[in-house]
């Protein structure tokens, strides 16, 4: 994967990653997946603490600053644009720095986002459920969103990164929909999902919501796993009372 040349208005968020990054002895790759947690798990209320969160007290302050510089430049930007992804063009900037070429990958550009849009139809379209099969950083279905406003948009990849993106760009452009991450082609391999948005249209508040893998089944008429299907009749057999056998006597043998 060639350099990728950052826009101007993302180098400082770069800038502080990197520095954040090299001065503590972590991946600029590590730090940007991990700044997708952090703010996904402050929009999801009630939710657990994140159990693996290698950062102290004072290092989380790099990440309270990190999530001020986001949301200044998506204002900013908002102003002169209908939608920008700020996620997508960090990804493909720190992965193809030098050592993380082979974990990169270049998105479809802006432009050619909102062409493929507005050739779909002329229409607008409401009430609708549109799905993106490889969402890549979940720019297309923002280009969608912006031109086509209360739909339920569904993105799906098997890459975990570009789930977390997809989930902060639909949050931060006020998009209701689901993020699924699992091979696309295999509808029963779920690996993890989230609802983006639940209750926005009737209060306002932006929320994103974990979604269990019951959920996920029972929405798309998916059955169990052939596991989950050998553990629940194993346990509904374990539940079963079982008749003692009858023993035979002596005298029954015999007769």
């Amino acid at each position: 994967m060639a350099q990728y040349n950052t826009p101007q208005a993302l180098r400082p968020l770069e800038n502080l990653i990197c520095d954040f990054a090299y001065s503590n002895g972590y991946e600029p790759m590590s730090v940007f997946n991990d700044f997708l947690r952090y703010v996904i798990h402050g929009f999801s209320p009630g939710a657990p603490p994140v159990k693996d969160w290698k950062y102290k007290r004072q290092q989380n302050r790099f990440f309270m600053e990190l999530l001020a510089g986001w949301i200044q430049l998506m204002q900013r930007e908002l102003q002169t644009r209908e939608w920008f992804d700020a996620f997508g063009d960090l990804f493909m900037a720190l992965s193809s720095r030098g050592g993380q070429q082979a974990h990169g990958q270049f998105f479809t550009p802006v432009h050619i986002c909102d062409l493929m849009v507005q050739c779909t139809t002329d229409e607008k379209t409401t009430g609708k459920r549109m799905s993106d099969p490889t969402c890549g950083s979940g720019r297309l279905l923002l280009a969608y969103h912006v031109r086509n406003l209360g739909n339920y948009l569904v993105a799906e990849d098997i890459s975990r990164t570009c789930c977390l993106m997809t989930v902060c760009n639909m949050l931060i452009h006020g998009c209701v929909g689901e993020v699924i991450q699992h091979d696309s082609l295999l509808p029963e391999d779920f690996k993890d999902g989230w609802f983006v948005n639940p209750i926005l249209t009737t209060t306002g508040i932006p929320t994103i919501r974990k979604m269990s893998e019951d959920e996920y089944r029972a929405s798309r008429n998916i059955p169990l796993s052939g596991l989950k299907q050998h553990m629940a009749q194993f346990h509904k057999r374990k539940d079963t009372p079982v008749s003692r056998p009858t023993c035979l006597t002596s005298k029954k043998i015999i007769s």
